[in-house]
Order: C-alpha cells, then sequence, then structure tokens
C-alpha cells in the first residue's frame, strides 16, 4: 500500500505470519534540495536504461523503480510511460544508452 513517499509491505514469515514494514527511499546525496522532480525523473531514466541493458524481470532494476514509483507523481510516470509508448521520450540520456546498447531480452522468472 503506497503512501506518498512511504510504503507498507507485508512479508509472510516462514511460521506463516506476516510481519509488516514501511519502506522509504534512502537519501540520495545527489539530490540534498526539496525539490524532488530532478530525483524523480533520474529515477525513472535510471529505471529504462536497467531493464534496457539487462531486460525486462532483472531483479536489481527494481531498487530504481522502487525509488521513482514512491517520489514521482503518479501523473507524471503516466505520461513517460505514454511517452515511451510512443516512442517520443524527451530524453537525450536514454537514448543515447539505447544507441549505445543493444535492448536485453526479458529475464526469465524461476
Amino acid at each position: 500500500r503506497s503512501s506518498g513517499i512511504n510504503a507498507e509491505y507485508g512479508v509472510e514469515m516462514p511460521d506463516g505470519t506476516v510481519k509488516r514494514f514501511v519502506w522509504t527511499p534512502k537519501y540520495d546525496p545527489r539530490y540534498p534540495a526539496f525539490n524532488k522532480g530532478p530525483k524523480c525523473t533520474q529515477y525513472f531514466i535510471d529505471f529504462q536504461k536497467c531493464i534496457w541493458k539487462k531486460g525486462e524481470g532483472y531483479k536489481p532494476c527494481d531498487w530504481f523503480r522502487h525509488h521513482y514509483e514512491h517520489v514521482c507523481p503518479q501523473p507524471w510516470i503516466e505520461k513517460w510511460n505514454d511517452q515511451l509508448d510512443r516512442g517520443v521520450f524527451p530524453s537525450k540520456q536514454l537514448l543515447k544508452w539505447q544507441n549505445k546498447y543493444p535492448k536485453a531480452p526479458a529475464v526469465e522468472e524461476d
């Protein structure tokens, strides 16, 4: 359950009980200011770069996804995903990455 920048998760323990914890993005020294816009955008781009190079389903990429989902406003994420689907996402950084590396196939989950 997401509530702004924090999210509450339940993890099932071996004895069958469910332990609840709150996940919060950790401090990122690249973005010490209150304005979360640049931080949000960079996490989204870093996630796209990660899945481009390593493949969708690559678990370490989830670190970036968790961060942008909890820092970015939902309308921004929806807009960016729509732009990616249409091939008009405005990021020179991401375009350079996509031209430099071939797109990796999706990772098979066990």
